[in-house]
C-alpha cells in the first residue's frame, strides 16, 4: 500500500460533543415540524408552488388546491400507510400540514382536502395528494469504516489503475473504449482537478498525476474549435472523435447515443468548467497558455451575456444561435469561474459580470424556487419538472461564504439547505414510487438502496455519490457559518456512508442501488467530487482511525 493510502487521520479539530446523537435527532425532528421551517411552498394566486412534481417531504408542506366559492372552512384528512387517520380544519385550502405533521409516521400518506358547509358537513372535494413522509435525521446513522483521508486516497489509487487514466498516461489521449469521453469538457475538467489533488496528497504519485493532467488539458485544447467558428475557443460539450471505431471498441452505449443526439450543440454551463480547469493548470504548472485559454472562455461569456445577467443554456455549434429558451443556472460553475478570473487578473469586468449573474439568480431562481436540473445527458425541462439540489446548494454556499454575518441571507441559506434535504436526502427509507423508476427496472427498487444518501434530480431520482457528497458539503458550509452542530452531524453522517459503500479496490460507486447493473454505471467525475468532500471533512471526523 502506498504511503498516501496508509496515512491515518489525526484527532479531529472539532467534535460534535455538546449534544448526543439522540439529542441531535430530537432537534432534527422538532425542526422539521415547525411551520417557520417549511420550505416556502408558494402563494395562492401569487408565487407558484414549486412542489407540483414533488413526491416526498421531510419538512412541513402545503399544496395548491382550488378554493370553492363561498366556502371558508376546509377539512384536511391524511391516512398514513398503517391506516392511521389524522385530521385538522383550516380556513385555507392551501394550508401547511403543521397540525398533523409531527404525528405522521414515516411512509406513504394519502391526503384529501374537503370544503365544508357552514354547519360543518362535507360539501366538495377540492384536492388530493399522495406523498411520502420522509424520516428526518435519525440517531442511528451507520459509522464510518475508515478515515476519510484513507477513503479518498484509496479512491484515487483505484482511479489511477483504470484504463481511462492509464491511457492518458501511456498515450496522451482518451481511452477509445471509455464511453464517457463523449462528454470531454465535463470529464476532462473533473479528471484534471482530481489529478492536481492527487499530486498534492500523494507526492510520490505526483509525476504521473501531472502527466495525466497536462495530457488531458492539452487534448481538450486540441479539439476546441478556433478561428471563425461561431463558438470559437469554447471547449466542446459533446465529442465523438475520440473513438475511431465505436463498434470495435464497444462504446455504442446510452452515453454515446446521448452525445450523438446532441452532437453539434453546446451546453453553456460546461465551458466555464473548462475555464476553471485551465486556471488551475496555470497555477499548478506556471504555463501561461492555460491562462490564455481561460481568458478566451471568459471573453465569450462577457460578450454574450443577456440583459437579465445569464446566458442561453444551449447553442448551435454551427450558427452560435440559442436553441432553447432555458437560461444557464450560473452559480453552479459560471460564477465561480468568473470569480476566479477576477481573483487571478484583478480585472473589474469579471467581478461585474459575476455580480450580474448572481443578481439573475436572486431575481429568478431564488424567487421562483425553480432549481432546474441542467445535465448534458438529460432533456431540458419546463418549470418545476426536473428540480435538482445543485443550484440551490451553490446559492446557499455563496451566502455562507460572502454573507455569513447577514441574518437574512443566512436564513435563506438554511431554507435552501432544507429544500435540498427535503427533496433529495434520504436518511432511512426512500419513497417506493419514484420519477425515474422504469417499469422493468429492478436496479431502481428503493428497497435495496444504500442509505443514508442523496438523490440527483427528479429525472434521475436515484442515490448518487456526488449528490451525497454535495449535500454533505452543504450541511458543512452552514456549520462553518455558525449555524450549529446538527449541520455538522448531518454532513458527517453522509461522509461516513461514503466510506461504507467504497469497495475493497478503492472504488466509490456512482449509483447506490446495490445491483450489478448499477455498479457498471460508473462516472469517475462523481467519485472525484466525493474525494474532495472527504478531504474537506477529514479534520472533523468523529472517530480516529
Amino acid at each position: 500500500m502506498s504511503a498516501c493510502v496508509a496515512k491515518k487521520s489525526r484527532l479531529p479539530r472539532r467534535r460534535v460533543n455538546c449534544m448526543s446523537k439522540a439529542e441531535l435527532a430530537r432537534q432534527a425532528f422538532e425542526e422539521c415540524c415547525l411551520a417557520e421551517n417549511a420550505v416556502r411552498p408558494g402563494v395562492k394566486r401569487g408565487a407558484p408552488f414549486w412542489n407540483v412534481e414533488a413526491t416526498m417531504f421531510m419538512y412541513v408542506p402545503a399544496f395548491h388546491f382550488t378554493a370553492i366559492r363561498d366556502c371558508h372552512r376546509y377539512l384536511y384528512k391524511a391516512v398514513d400507510e398503517n391506516g392511521g387517520v389524522h385530521t385538522f380544519e383550516a380556513d385555507d385550502c392551501c394550508a401547511l400540514l403543521t397540525p398533523i405533521w409531527a404525528e405522521l409516521p414515516e411512509g406513504v400518506v394519502q391526503l384529501t382536502v374537503t370544503a365544508l358547509r357552514p354547519d360543518g358537513t362535507e360539501y366538495a372535494l377540492v384536492g388530493a395528494r399522495t406523498f411520502f413522509r420522509s424520516a428526518p435525521f435519525p440517531a442511528d446513522t451507520p459509522p464510518a469504516v475508515c478515515s476519510y483521508s484513507e477513503c479518498a486516497a484509496k479512491a484515487y489509487k483505484f482511479a489511477m489503475s483504470q484504463s481511462f487514466i492509464q491511457h492518458w498516461l501511456q498515450h496522451g489521449t482518451p481511452d477509445p473504449s471509455y464511453d464517457l469521453n463523449t462528454y470531454p469538457t465535463k470529464m476532462i475538467s473533473a479528471l484534471v482537478g482530481a489529478m492536481l489533488s492527487y499530486a498534492r496528497i500523494c507526492p510520490e504519485e505526483a509525476a504521473d498525476a501531472m502527466k495525466v493532467a497536462v495530457s488531458a488539458a492539452d487534448y481538450l485544447m486540441s479539439i476546441t474549435p478556433r478561428g471563425d467558428a461561431p463558438l470559437a475557443d469554447l471547449p466542446p460539450t459533446y465529442y465523438l472523435g475520440f473513438c475511431p471505431d465505436p463498434v470495435k471498441y464497444n462504446v455504442v452505449t446510452p452515453n454515446w447515443h446521448a452525445a450523438e443526439a446532441h452532437n453539434g450543440t453546446m451546453m453553456m454551463i460546461y465551458p466555464a468548467r473548462g475555464g476553471q480547469m485551465y486556471l488551475d493548470m496555470e497555477k499548478a504548472t506556471g504555463n501561461p497558455v492555460y491562462l490564455e485559454e481561460a481568458l478566451k472562455i471568459g471573453r465569450y461569456y462577457l460578450n454574450t451575456v443577456e440583459p437579465n445577467g445569464s446566458w442561453y443554456l444551449v447553442r448551435s455549434c454551427e450558427t452560435g444561435e440559442p436553441l432553447t429558451p432555458n437560461y444557464v443556472s450560473p452559480l453552479d460553475g459560471v460564477v465561480p469561474f468568473l470569480s476566479a478570473l477576477y481573483k487571478r487578473t484583478g480585472e473589474e469586468c469579471w467581478k461585474q459580470l459575476s455580480e450580474k449573474a448572481v443578481e439573475y439568480v436572486m431575481k429568478t431562481q431564488l424567487t421562483s424556487f425553480n432549481w432546474e436540473g441542467q445535465f448534458e445527458d438529460s432533456p431540458l425541462s419546463t418549470n418545476y419538472m426536473n428540480l435538482t439540489h445543485f443550484s440551490a446548494l451553490s446559492l446557499a454556499r455563496y451566502f455562507t461564504e460572502f454573507y455569513a454575518d447577514d441574518p437574512v441571507r443566512l436564513e435563506q441559506a438554511k431554507e435552501l439547505m432544507r429544500f435540498a434535504e427535503d427533496q433529495f436526502v434520504i436518511w432511512k427509507r426512500p419513497y417506493p414510487w419514484l420519477h425515474a423508476a422504469p417499469d422493468n427496472g429492478e436496479p431502481y427498487d428503493p428497497a435495496i438502496w444504500h442509505t443514508p444518501c442523496a438523490l440527483e434530480q427528479y429525472g434521475w431520482y436515484v442515490p448518487i455519490d456526488s449528490s451525497t457528497s454535495a449535500a454533505a458539503q452543504g450541511f458543512f458550509n452552514l456549520y462553518k457559518a455558525g449555524c450549529g452542530d446538527l449541520y455538522l452531524a448531518k454532513a458527517l453522517a453522509l461522509a461516513d456512508q461514503l466510506t461504507r459503500v467504497q469497495h475493497e479496490n478503492g472504488q466509490i460507486p456512482t449509483h447506490w442501488m446495490n445491483t450489478e447493473d448499477a455498479e457498471k454505471n460508473f462516472w469517475f467525475n462523481c467519485m472525484f467530487h466525493s474525494c474532495r468532500t472527504l478531504e474537506l471533512l477529514a479534520p472533523y471526523q468523529y472517530t480516529e482511525f
